[in-house]
């Protein structure tokens, strides 16, 4: 349970980092703007992993 809690935080880091940088709480967000933010980067880090391998 410990590593899937673990994941988890890791999963959501980005847009909780980027909320703690704009000085606004998890609670008062309601998680719309760090779904979005997790969203954009994770989609990001997808399309790197995986675009060499389809052009390769």
């Amino acid at each position: 349970m410990a590593f899937l809690k673990g994941l988890v935080t890791l999963f959501l880091l980005p847009g909780t980092l980027v909320l703690g940088a704009m000085n606004i709480s998890v609670e008062n967000d309601g998680g719309v703007f760090r779904s979005l933010i997790n969203m954009i980067f994770w989609g990001f880090v997808g399309v790197i992993i995986t675009l060499p391998l389809m052009l390769g």
